[in-house]
Parts: structure tokens; C-alpha cells; sequence
């Protein structure tokens, strides 16, 4: 029976030369304007008392965050006071500081 194969098989899809070249419309080309990258731009000089303070407020109030998030948990999940409770204390305490210093900065003259 192997003779009687179809002539036009061409392997497991048979002939793909049969099948439509295109299923859809074609596809709309679109021109994407260039924007410049804001990270590229060298020309815009930050205050270097500003960046300080900036990066040191993103690490305080991140450890805040973390340690306001955590010491709970300690607290609920382990039954652990004696290290959830000073963790939770520190966190509002870094909190605090955060804010604080926020404030100062913000109402500093200029």
C-alpha cells in the first residue's frame, strides 16, 4: 500500500505552496518618532545637597517601610515580642527621622 501515497504529499503538511500566503490584511506600517532618553541628558547639573539628601531619605524610609512590615509579622506569625516588637519601634522610629528631614529640607530658604 505504500504505492498508493498521494502524489502531492510533501511531507507531514503536504505541499505548503498550496496554502494562502497571507491570512489577514497587510500590516500598516507606522513611523515612531524619536524621543530623546531623559537618563542621557548630561546637561541638567542636580544639586549635589539634593541628591545626598534624596538617597539618604529613599534608604531611611525603605528600611522604615521594611522594618514597620516585618516586626509584625514576627509579632503575629512567631509570637516573637522580642523581636517584632523593637523592629516595628524602629521602623516608626526611621519613619519619623524620614519625615523629618523631608520637612526640614523642604522648608530650608533657598
Amino acid at each position: 500500500m505504500s504505492g498508493d501515497a498521494d502524489e502531492d504529499d510533501d511531507g507531514l503538511l503536504g505541499n505548503p505552496e498550496r496554502f494562502e500566503p497571507s491570512l489577514g490584511p497587510d500590516v500598516p506600517e507606522v513611523d515612531v518618532p524619536s524621543v530623546p532618553d531623559p537618563a542621557e541628558s548630561t546637561d541638567v547639573d542636580v544639586d549635589p545637597e539634593l541628591r545626598a539628601t534624596f538617597w539618604r531619605l529613599v534608604l531611611v524610609f525603605d528600611v522604615a517601610f521594611l522594618a514597620m512590615a516585618v516586626g509584625p509579622m514576627f509579632v503575629f506569625f512567631r509570637g516573637d515580642w522580642a523581636t517584632g516588637g523593637p523592629m516595628f519601634v524602629l521602623g516608626v522610629l526611621a519613619f519619623a527621622y524620614g519625615v523629618s528631614q523631608y520637612r526640614q529640607y523642604r522648608d530650608r530658604p533657598e
